[in-house]
């Protein structure tokens, strides 16, 4: 199984590093590290833990909420995005939706 480098890129606390599986949502990976990120419903259907990938890939296919402009503008819903490459991610774009 394959493990990517995720750094989430808050704009309360700065820049977090951690290993994620290729198998698991990066908000699960981000609360194995003790790390307090945003989410309510957990399979992709709100836009409460959306983020901006900045660089890498996901694979979000479980995701229902954003439509193909959104995909193509790079949002992800960090509760069903799994790593397929190292990647970083700002947080915290729900409002921008």
């Amino acid at each position: 199984m394959a493990e990517y480098k995720v750094t989430l890129k808050t704009p309360y606390d700065g820049d977090h590093v951690f290993q994620c599986d290729e198998d698991l949502a990066i908000v699960d990976a981000a609360e194995d590290n003790a790390l307090d990120v945003p989410y309510s419903c957990r399979n992709g259907s709100c836009s409460v833990c959306a983020g901006k990938l900045v660089e890498g890939s996901v694979d979000q296919e479980d995701q229902m909420f954003l439509d193909a402009e959104q995909l193509d503008e790079g949002y992800v819903l960090t509760c069903v995005a799994k790593p397929t490459s190292d990647c970083i991610i700002e947080t915290d774009k729900e409002s921008e939706l």
